[in-house]
């Protein structure tokens, strides 16, 4: 389907330096190891059309609904990654990876299933599709004969497979798609299936119906831990703004996960003991047309109405009326003003849909404000927006003029988002207050006490590696808690998909200069000295200071770094384990060998024995299992083995014989 756009995923016009879609500069990523979920589309009617049909009406029907599916596939964030006769392979995850990559797959599967029931119903025909849809590793980038960026992997395979077993008109889920996206979406088990060409079965699962909004993470409740000050703060400024009756702006910001959405609910639930009405609205990444939606519902809540607004025009617009006469008391010609502005807020027919946009707008905005002063007339109002980051700019614009309006009410608008709001959107000053919290990960005691929350029956030492994982993320907390076993935290190629979502949509904001670099920090270690990234950087041929590239990473929260002494580490082993399994074998091969070749031949001394034979050593391993490595020389197994050699013997000599047996055994590998 020719190369894509790194940054939002458009097809790029050949030779292109610019994408014409979001104006990002052209950059060809090497190959990567990505977690992605594959939807594999089967027609079927395909060949009876085909018989009853001109080509030509087929051809043009085909490519209509192919057409209608890709939509499907791209609006929810997906890429469409081949066109195959009567089927469509489509990737989520790659090149740009989201969060809920295999949740948005699903949904997008489930949309596919009812625009071809809409397609049939406008040509009389009796098409259906088939699909399966499966997570999994595979390897993506672009084919050198032909250009285009594509997916190869087992992954791949049972996608395919598990289309054929879907009945017309199913999707079928293997079993790691179920277990990223049993909480958003509604399942019936098919059980254990013979997938062609597997030795085993695998459980599969058919979806049924996506459940709730997207976007939304279920966490584990409890007492929250680690927010005294921001709570007592908090709580001290809506007591504050609602006795004085100054309207108040709370922006919580912070990483994802890092508990933002959790001091919203847990001061939400204090303004309503207060007394105060409670509005709440959520902000979704997509599948809501409505850009008012988070607005919307808490209006509809304002108004009394929620969930209760008939679709129809002028059946809501008898309860709409009927709902504002009760709350704001307004006359006849300002009851009808009101009902048409939120009528076009939500997203109902009505008379605005006919004049100017702009004006529009407006009346929406005036009709949803004077609802909530006449709210605020009554009782103090609370109104929290959540994951305000993924607004339409229209909305932001309205949060303003909410905000500046209900100056001398007693109003609180509490909202969370994460950094990259202040991007594109600051709240704009004026007579009201504003308060901003910035949520730093937990402390270590406050995330040692939830770890022991979540595993009281573990070992301190257990714990105690749950917490330095998870870099004192909440979320990675309770997450990386479902791991545990007596052994200790899984490996990378384990992590749940939320956590490995979550760090590949943080590492695919980053440009290729800087993803090169936090590349090379992953195959050095967890911490490191700067002047290392400095050298590999310089042997990869990149030009130009490196420290600005570091600075970058910092800002988007990949790497902290000591200044004074010089030294960087990652946000959380997190990030390094999402980081290094991202890149190829080949890839880690070479650049262990290029680091352990450099330490060699400029700072070899009995201190650094360990760390050129770890090098060595993981070079000649990856080099093996890729058959050989092109660009690392064929005697890296003896190099590994004369200094894994040399780091034993200085071990035995100090007698750290746990060490000497690791590393002989290390050597005995490499050997047979």
């Amino acid at each position: 389907m020719g190369v894509h756009c790194v940054s939002c995923g458009s097809v790029l016009p050949a030779g292109a330096r610019f994408c014409p879609s979001c104006g990002h500069r052209v950059e060809h990523r090497h190959d990567e190891r990505r977690i992605v979920t594959v939807v594999f589309v089967d027609i079927v009617g395909f060949t009876a059309l085909s018989e009853q049909a001109d080509p030509e009406q087929v051809k043009n029907l085909v490519d209509d609904v192919f057409e209608r599916l890709a939509g499907d596939i791209t609006g929810f964030g997906g890429r469409v990654d081949k066109v195959l006769g009567d089927g469509i392979l489509a990737i989520f995850g790659a090149p740009i990876a989201h969060e809920d990559d295999a949740e948005r797959a699903v949904r997008a599967a489930l949309a596919m299933q009812e625009t071809v029931g809409v397609f049939n119903n406008e040509f009389e025909l009796d098409l259906a599709i088939r699909i399966g849809v499966n997570t999994g590793e595979v390897l993506v980038g672009e084919i050198r004969a032909a250009g285009d960026y594509t997916a190869m992997g087992d992954a791949v395979n049972i996608a395919s497979r598990l289309s054929g077993l879907a009945l017309p008109g199913q999707v079928v889920a293997g079993n790691d798609t179920y277990l990223a996206t049993e909480i958003a979406v509604s399942y019936q088990a098919q059980g254990q299936m013979q997938l062609a060409g597997r030795s085993e079965p695998v459980a599969t699962w058919i979806a049924l119906a996506a459940v709730g909004l997207p976007g939304k993470r279920v966490r584990r409740r409890g007492d929250m831990i680690g927010r005294d000050t921001e709570l007592s703060v908090a709580l001290q400024s809506i007591e504050s703004a609602f006795r004085s009756e100054r309207s108040l702006f709370m922006l919580v910001l912070g990483e994802a996960g890092v508990g933002k959405s959790r001091l919203a609910e847990e001061v939400a639930s204090n303004a309503e003991k207060s007394g105060a009405v409670v509005l709440a609205g959520r902000c979704v990444p997509y599948g809501e047309a409505n850009i008012w939606f988070p607005i919307a519902e808490a209006v509809k809540t304002a108004l009394d109405l929620d969930g209760r607004i008939n679709e129809d025009p002028a059946v809501a617009s008898v309860q709409l009326s009927d709902a504002v006469i009760g709350l704001v008391g307004a006359n006849a010609f300002e009851t009808v003003r009101i009902v048409n502005g939120l009528l076009f807020l939500l997203d109902i027919s009505g008379p605005l849909d006919r004049i100017e946009p702009k004006r529009a707008q407006d009346e929406a905005a005036r009709s949803a404000r004077m609802s909530l002063e006449a709210l605020a007339d009554r009782r103090p109002v609370f109104l929290r927006l959540v994951d305000l980051h993924w607004a339409d700019v229209l909305v932001l614009e309205m949060v303003n003029d909410i905000i500046e309006r209900m100056a001398h009410k007693p109003f609180v608008m509490m909202a969370t988002a994460r950094f990259g709001l202040s991007e594109r959107w600051t709240p704009r000053p004026g007579r009201h207050n504003t308060v901003t919290f910035t949520l730093d990960p937990l402390d270590p005691g406050a995330a040692a006490k939830l770890a022991t929350r979540l595993l009281p029956e573990a070992t301190a030492e257990l714990r105690a590696e749950l917490v330095d994982r998870s870099g004192g993320n909440p979320f990675f907390l309770e997450e990386l808690a479902t791991l545990i076993d007596t052994d200790g935290i899984a490996g990378a190629a384990a992590l749940p998909g939320t956590i490995r979502g979550l760090i590949a949509a943080r590492l695919d904001r980053l440009d290729s200069a800087a993803t090169g670099v936090v590349e090379d920090a992953a195959v050095l270690g967890s911490r490191g000295i700067t002047v290392a990234l400095e050298r590999m950087a310089e042997a990869r041929g990149v030009e130009g200071p490196i420290r600005s590239l570091i600075v970058r990473l910092v800002d988007a929260d990949v790497l902290e770094v000591d200044h004074q002494a010089g030294i960087w580490s990652f946000h959380s082993d997190l990030v390094r384990d999402v980081v290094y399994q991202r890149l190829t074998k080949s890839d880690r091969s070479v650049r262990h060998f290029g680091v352990a070749n450099y330490i060699e031949h400029t700072y070899a001394t009995s201190a650094t024995s360990a760390v050129i034979a770890h090098h060595y050593r993981r070079a000649a391993e990856l080099d093996r299992e890729m058959g050989g490595v092109r660009e690392v020389p064929s005697d890296v197994a003896d190099r590994a083995i004369e200094w894994i050699g040399r780091a034993a013997s200085e071990t035995m000599a100090t007698e750290r014989w746990d060490t000497a047996v690791t590393l002989w055994g290390q050597m005995l590998a490499l050997l047979s």
